[in-house]
């Protein structure tokens, strides 16, 4: 899949690569330090239980970009768009709006911009796409 590596396969590696090793090492490593990254409030990212949770958070958000880059190796472009558009439209959404109604909205606006690019990106089939 490297040889037909081009410019429009970016977004979808960057998206998926701070979700892979982000997840399992940040938020496995220093998850009171993750929560708060995320708009937790102190409070909250202190909490045992909240970091419990978190962990199981962390699992599926790494599966995301684990199972993107697994689509890219094998030249399932039109897989990785389709992931994308998912993580983009319905985990970013829901999770845009658990920080805009239980945590710091002061950073829902940048998620909400990060996460419908990657929507965009993915519905529009960009990476699969071969014009422009």
């Amino acid at each position: 899949m490297l040889d037909n590596s081009s410019w429009r396969h970016i977004p979808a590696l960057l998206s998926a690569t701070p979700m892979f090793f982000g997840g399992l090492i940040h938020g496995l490593l220093k998850p009171q330090a993750a929560l708060l990254t995320w708009g937790m409030t102190k409070e909250i990212a202190r909490s045992r239980e909240a970091q419990v949770v978190y962990y199981g958070h962390t699992m599926r958000t790494s599966t995301l970009g684990l199972l993107v880059f697994a689509l890219y190796l094998q030249g399932n472009l039109t897989g990785v768009d389709t992931t994308m558009a998912v993580m983009g439209g319905y985990c970013g959404i829901a999770h845009v709006l658990t920080i805009w109604y239980h945590s710091n909205k002061s950073v829902a606006p940048v998620r909400l911009l990060s996460v419908l690019c990657i929507a965009g990106w993915g519905l529009a089939g960009m990476t699969a796409s071969s014009s422009l």
